[in-house]
């Protein structure tokens, strides 16, 4: 924990012992002759550090059945409609009859399947004379506080991560992130298409969606398109070279809030541009690959364990010092969540990949 406060002494010691002193000391002194001059420093702690980290889709918040959560999914109708002679039926001239003489019952629904809500956690600790050194000495701004606001960040910044980019099977005990929605999505090959050379995003996106909608099998299209701000920047260049008319086109996706949006058969569809769809570089072969994620945000559920949102616990406050002679602030933070991509059969959720030459 930084104290923002350049000083020496050798009776102060952080919470391990140490003695707390400056490494170096970059302020200039110049004591010369009939001088004494000690330079000045910026008071301002610049700081350029991303912090605005969001998952950037709207899922649904689903209390878990249990430990593990539970569900079941359909997957099937049965057939049993047919066209017969309206005379007789099923049956003959001598007995017409129009029951159905079978009927199935594949309806395909024993799908049992689970999924174990994961823990992320994290913390923030300070003893008593750091505190209370940056509150009354302190140089740059609340240090205390931001540190504070900064380890939310990072529990934020984590967690969007592991939302796309987590590996962890559902029922794993042998590893903790998220089951993240490009595995999940990834399960179905079919999902997955790489893009052929020479054919543009926009042309893709359009085809696939319009073969989605001509299938009978399932209903459901996606209605986010997600990639990484680099692959939006392809697809606008693309667009480009048609030398059409060019317009910026957006939706609303709630009120005031307006959306990259990109045209396809079924309407228009917002593009969330996140940094965590990460292009994948391959050194050798001198390409990148990137990845346009479709996704049916209301077939996705966050399940939860004891409390829909990550909650702080305080387990040392100095001001209650009940079995805490040091005197420490101990913070953590908790969350038990996992997420479910519903329905990968369907083709709602698919992935395209460009690769591009470097």
């Amino acid at each position: 924990m930084s104290n923002g406060v350049l000083f020496s002494a050798a009776i102060a010691t952080t919470d391990k012992g140490q003695p707390i002193k400056a490494a170096s000391n970059p302020i200039s002194v110049y004591n010369e002759d009939h001088m004494l001059v000690v330079g000045d420093y910026d008071k301002v702690l610049h700081d350029y550090l991303k912090r605005d980290f969001a998952l950037a889709v709207k899922v649904n918040s689903v209390r878990a059945s249990g430990y593990p959560h539970v569900w079941n999914e359909q997957k099937g109708l049965p057939a049993n409609t047919q066209a017969v002679d309206p005379k007789v039926g099923f049956g003959t001239t001598d007995a017409p009859s129009y029951r159905p003489k079978t009927l199935s019952t594949e309806y395909k629904r024993d799908n049992w399947k689970q999924a174990f809500a994961r823990c992320y956690s994290t913390g923030i600790r300070y003893d008593y004379f750091t505190r209370q050194m940056e509150n009354n000495y302190g140089t740059f701004e609340n240090l205390t506080e931001k540190d504070y606001n900064d380890m939310f960040v990072d529990f934020t910044k984590t967690t969007c991560n592991d939302f796309w980019n987590g590996a962890t099977k559902f029922d794993a005990t042998d590893a903790f992130t998220y089951y993240g929605v490009i595995a999940q999505i990834s399960e179905n090959k079919d999902n997955v298409t790489a893009i052929a050379d020479g054919t543009k995003i926009a042309d893709a996106l359009n085809t696939k969606i319009a073969n989605l909608m001509a299938r009978l099998d399932y209903t459901g299209y996606p209605d986010v398109i997600a990639m990484n701000p680099a692959t939006y920047d392809i697809l606008i260049k693309e667009e480009a070279e048609r030398s059409l008319y060019q317009r910026d086109i957006t939706t609303e996706i709630v009120p005031g809030v307006k959306v990259p949006a990109f045209f396809t058969p079924m309407g228009k569809l917002p593009i969330v541009l996140t940094p965590f769809i990460k292009p994948t570089v391959d050194s050798s072969a001198g390409t990148t690959k990137h990845q346009i994620v479709a996704i049916n945000s209301a077939m996705i559920d966050r399940i939860w364990l004891f409390n829909d949102a990550p909650k702080v616990y305080e387990i040392a406050n100095p001001e209650l010092p009940l079995a805490n002679d040091r005197l420490l602030t101990d913070k953590f933070v908790l969350d038990f969540a996992n997420y479910i991509v519903h329905g990968v059969d369907t083709g709602m959720h698919f992935i395209l990949t460009k690769t591009v030459k470097n």
